[in-house]
């Protein structure tokens, strides 16, 4: 059982219960109706209520919620190794290795991202379906986010679409930039007849990527980028657009990567919101892959301005 807590406050209160939860709460039509049913399911001050009740502010709306036993959401649970950066009871964030895939999928149903968690959370006796806020392409290594249950994963997806919950990316592209920054704001879109590869089209959806050079190699850039749109392949695409594509990309460059195998691309740093205590949390991930490379350059383990890495709370 799932309970959540909110004090109504100005913006919350003066307004019927069913819309709170709705749009402050993030829960579903189905899980308001099981709520309304359950003893307690929805109460003020510890007091059962309708959702047609109008708060005020200074109450207290509780809800529990129970969560199904949709464990894994379908995905077969598969024992194997997460480097688990931060975990509370709402949010698992791991270090995900490139050519992992996030989810199963065509010659990866046991070994995905998504098949570890399933089996950690067996294995713990935790009925937790996998819901992965914001996924990583197979070949990128980095932050991914898990959320715990229902609500943590709506409250995190209503982050990302205001721009709360935010990544930021290292990587090394062919050639030395021109501008040591810039945005980017292509709109992207699919390549018709093709099912993988996208690019850059007036028909697209909107994207928006900012870049960074970190350090200038000898036939390289070391690029840091924060994206504010999720789009496939954006960082890839827009790089390629600009006519200098990622090391070791084998759709958009030669695939060609000098330094290590692979993919030259690492989700650094994930930012967000605690989605029930509102608390910041910066979860930064140290690009493995990469070996002593960064080290060599003078860089960190990690791309980021922050010593360390791992988990790391602001006020």
């Amino acid at each position: 059982m799932k309970k959540l807590e909110l004090i109504l406050d100005q913006e919350t209160a003066f307004q019927p219960l069913e819309k709170v939860l709705r749009n402050s709460l993030g829960l579903s039509k189905k899980q308001i109706s099981q709520a309304k049913f359950r003893e307690n399911g929805i109460c003020i001050n510890g007091k059962k209520q309708r959702v047609s009740y109008v708060g005020m502010p200074g109450e207290i709306l509780t809800v529990c919620l129970e969560e199904s036993s949709e464990n894994t959401g379908k995905v077969f649970p598969t024992e194997g190794k997460l480097e688990i950066l931060y975990e509370d009871p709402d949010i698992l964030a791991v270090n995900k290795p490139a050519g992992m895939p996030c989810h199963p999928g065509r010659g990866h149903y046991q070994d995905s991202l998504g098949n570890l968690a399933a089996g950690l959370f067996e294995k713990r006796g935790e009925p937790c379906p996998i819901r992965i806020i914001g996924r990583l392409d197979k070949d990128t290594s980095g932050v991914v986010i898990l959320a715990k249950n229902q609500a943590a994963g709506a409250r995190l997806g209503e982050q990302k679409t205001k721009g709360i919950f935010w990544k930021e990316y290292m990587g090394l592209v062919q050639g030395q930039l021109n501008d040591t920054e810039g945005r980017i704001r292509e709109p992207i879109g699919k390549i018709p007849g093709e099912k993988l590869k996208m690019q850059v089209t007036p028909e697209g959806k909107s994207a928006d990527t900012s870049y960074q050079v970190m350090k200038f190699l000898e036939n390289a850039t070391l690029t840091r980028w924060e994206i504010f749109t999720g789009r496939t392949h954006q960082i890839r695409v827009h790089m390629a657009w600009l006519g200098h594509p990622l090391l070791g990309d084998r759709i958009y460059g030669t695939g060609k990567n000098p330094y290590f195998p692979g993919l030259a691309l690492h989700c650094a740093k994930a930012v967000f919101l605690q989605p029930f205590t509102g608390e910041k949390v910066v979860i930064q991930a140290p690009a493995n892959s990469w070996g002593e490379k960064l080290k060599n350059w003078g860089v960190q383990n990690t791309g980021t301005d922050s010593e360390g890495y791992g988990q790391e709370f602001l006020s």
